[in-house]
């Protein structure tokens, strides 16, 4: 035993190697003997303080190097040459009744010329095994937080500051390893988030550092396919699953940023991938809905209503443009109604409409729906064709041909009809026939009737025929007169000088405004 003398100050026990005067100086070797079973143990203790100051410290320094580098320290376990080497701990003391363990610090030095040291952290590669894995965790509190990790990259006052980079480990023959960021778990409140954050910029026109999340390129051949993608939130087991929310940038005195959700380009050959915005299915309740959405224009300036626009690729080459398909949603058989599709103008000052365009890029308008105009007024011709029954209805319709109105050689039938018996009578109809009251017009008589008719007016076209005659004489139709607001007078004969009708008669009447 080496023991320094008792005093005051305990004496100090020193081993030093000679110094070389012309090569290296000597060495010191502490070593501890051989073993049949275990090899002897080496232990270096600090003194411990009987009083309340701390501790005895231990220190080990690599010599000074005045002209090269500082001499090395070099930390080795024991080789096991048939088994597993030896470990190495490093590792502070627990705390006792007050206070905190110690810290540990892993640190090169600075420099003033030239790089720092660089502190590497690595496992032993395994020829017929799984590499070692590197586990850094943060001790758990029993009454506040958790303890934090923090990895910083190193920092630079007239140049890039040092990338942080996380990444899964190569394979040549399976996959490769995952690099994960995960929240920790909570058993009473939420779980952690895990957040991924450019860095800020505060010089002039320059953008804060971007984020940018890229799935693993596929080079291996014709069938290897780019890595997904996946954003998915928090399943919730008895309530509302997470959201997932993406939002652009705020602009406290400009704009905000812009949001892009496209495919790429398709390469030489293939289809540019799709895109799919869909709610999920339910087994109970509605199924989510699809907003699209553009922000209200405001300020003491004003602006217009941001716009959306939703456009289909053209065909080249001949090939047909892609469709446009608005589906609403059906119903199961005999089980509901079948959804609505609902095309809204805006309101304002002035209603917005509803315009049909040729092409976007002439911006040609051939058509237009609002709410009190049907126009399609620059189009030559408008058909609309119905295999079954076409129907128009309104309070009033306004059938209007610059040079006619043609009914396409078709047959036209169910004008407004009536019937009614009576001389002199009421009937509000644009068409009827009229059964008379007279049954006995004398030979050579005249008889006049008057027909009050709500559709008749001082510039109407009235038309009348005969309908059935009587027995015994021969009725003609003589003269309209008194055609006015709501009525017209109709002069009939018995032409027969020398018969008497012994029945009534008919006529028929039609009026066209």
């Amino acid at each position: 035993s080496l023991v320094g003398a008792a005093s005051a100050i305990g004496g100090g026990v020193t081993l030093t190697g000679g110094a070389g005067t012309t090569t290296a100086g000597g060495s010191v070797t502490l070593a501890s003997g051989t073993g049949q079973t275990t090899g002897g143990t080496v232990d270096l203790t600090a003194g411990t303080s009987t009083t309340t100051n701390a501790g005895g410290a231990i220190t080990l320094t690599g010599g000074v190097g005045s002209a090269l580098a500082g001499g090395e320290v070099t930390i080795n376990s024991g080789a096991g040459t048939a088994t597993s080497s030896g470990a190495i701990t490093i590792a502070t003391k627990n705390a006792g009744t007050n206070g905190v363990s110690g810290k540990l610090v892993f640190s090169s030095g600075t420099t003033s010329s030239g790089n720092s040291g660089a502190l590497l952290v690595g496992t032993g590669a395994a020829t017929q095994g799984t590499g070692g894995k590197i586990d850094i965790g943060v001790g758990s509190g029993s009454l506040g937080a958790g303890g934090v990790v923090t990895v910083t990259a190193g920092s630079s006052s007239n140049a890039a500051g040092g990338d942080a980079t996380f990444k899964g480990g190569a394979s040549s023959a399976g996959t490769g390893g995952k690099a994960e960021i995960i929240g920790g778990a909570s058993s009473s409140a939420a779980g952690g988030e895990a957040t991924l954050t450019g860095g800020a910029s505060s010089a002039n026109s320059v953008a804060g550092g971007a984020v940018t999340v890229t799935g693993g390129a596929g080079t291996g051949g014709t069938a290897s396919q780019g890595g997904a993608i996946s954003l998915t939130g928090g399943a919730g087991t008895a309530a509302t699953g997470g959201s997932i929310t993406i939002n652009s940038g705020a602009g406290t005195a400009s704009s905000s940023g812009a949001i892009t959700i496209a495919t790429k380009n398709a390469g030489s050959a293939g289809a540019s991938g799709k895109l799919v915005f869909s709610s999920g299915t339910t087994s109970t309740g509605n199924s989510g809905s699809i907003l699209l959405s553009t922000g209200t224009a405001g300020g003491s300036s004003g602006g217009n209503g941001g716009a959306i626009t939703i456009s289909v690729g053209g065909g080249t080459n001949g090939n047909t443009g892609g469709h446009l398909t608005l589906s609403a949603g059906g119903a199961a058989t005999g089980a509901g109604t079948g959804g609505n599709i609902y095309l809204t103008p805006g309101n304002g000052q002035t209603a917005g409409g509803i315009y049909f365009r040729d092409d976007v890029a002439s911006n040609t308008q051939y058509g237009t729906i609002s709410a009190t105009t049907f126009d399609f007024t620059a189009s030559s011709s408008v058909s609309i064709v119905s295999s079954g029954t076409a129907a128009l209805s309104g309070t009033v319709l306004t059938l209007t041909g610059s040079t006619g109105i043609s009914m396409g050689a078709s047959h036209v039938y169910n004008f407004e009809s009536g019937t009614g018996t009576y001389d002199d009578g009421t009937l509000n109809k644009m068409a009827g026939t009229i059964t008379t009251n007279t049954a006995n017009l004398a030979a050579d008589t005249p008889l006049t009737v008057t027909l009050t008719n709500s559709r008749v007016s001082s510039t109407s076209q009235v038309f009348i025929t005969m309908g059935a005659g009587c027995t015994g004489g021969t009725v003609q139709f003589v003269q309209l007169s008194n055609v006015g607001a709501g009525s017209f007078s109709a002069v009939f004969k018995n032409i027969d000088t020398a018969n008497a009708c012994t029945s009534a008669f008919s006529w028929h009447y039609l009026v066209i405004n």
